[in-house]
C-alpha cells in the first residue's frame, strides 16, 4: 500500500491543475487540458469515481477492478492534501495544448496558479477514441 501511495504521489504530482471551469462529473473531453481540469476538479470535490473515469492505465480507460483501486488510492492521496493546496489548485488554469497524435505532455511549470508538488514534472495524457484521458500508474 505504501508503494502505491508513493506512486500515486508522483503520478498525481505529474497530473495537476484544477479549475472549476473544467466541470466535474463530465466525461473525457476532446481537448487534453480540459480532461485534466475535469479530473482534478472531481478529485478536489471528492468525486473520486468521476475523477477516475477520466484516467487511463496501460492505454485503456480505467474500469472494473482497476476503477475500484483507482478510487481507493485517489481518496487516500487526495484526503492527505492540505485544504490550502486544494483551494489553490481550484484556481489553476491548464493552457491550450496542441494535440497531435495520441499522447501529449503538459509541463507543470506552464500551468498557472499551482504550487508544489503539482508544478513539477510533466502531465501525460493519452487520446483514446478521440477523447483525452489522464495517464495514471497504480502498480
Amino acid at each position: 500500500m505504501v508503494a502505491k501511495l508513493v506512486t500515486w504521489s508522483v503520478t498525481l504530482s505529474a497530473i495537476a491543475a484544477l479549475s472549476f471551469v473544467g466541470g466535474a462529473g463530465q466525461g473525457p473531453a476532446d481537448e487534453p487540458g480540459e480532461s485534466l481540469e475535469r479530473m482534478l476538479v472531481a478529485m478536489a470535490n471528492r468525486e473520486y469515481e468521476d475523477a477516475c473515469r477520466l484516467t487511463a492505465q496501460d492505454g485503456v480507460p480505467v474500469d472494473g477492478d482497476a476503477l475500484t483501486e483507482c478510487v481507493r488510492t485517489m481518496r487516500v492521496y487526495a484526503e492527505g492534501l492540505r485544504p490550502g493546496v486544494i483551494q489553490v489548485l481550484r484556481q489553476a488554469s491548464v493552457p491550450d495544448v496542441p494535440a497531435k497524435g495520441t499522447h501529449v505532455e503538459i509541463p507543470g511549470e506552464r500551468i498557472a496558479g499551482i504550487t508544489q508538488p503539482f508544478d513539477e514534472g510533466f502531465f501525460e495524457l493519452v487520446r483514446i477514441d478521440d477523447r483525452w484521458y489522464v495517464v495514471v500508474t497504480t502498480s
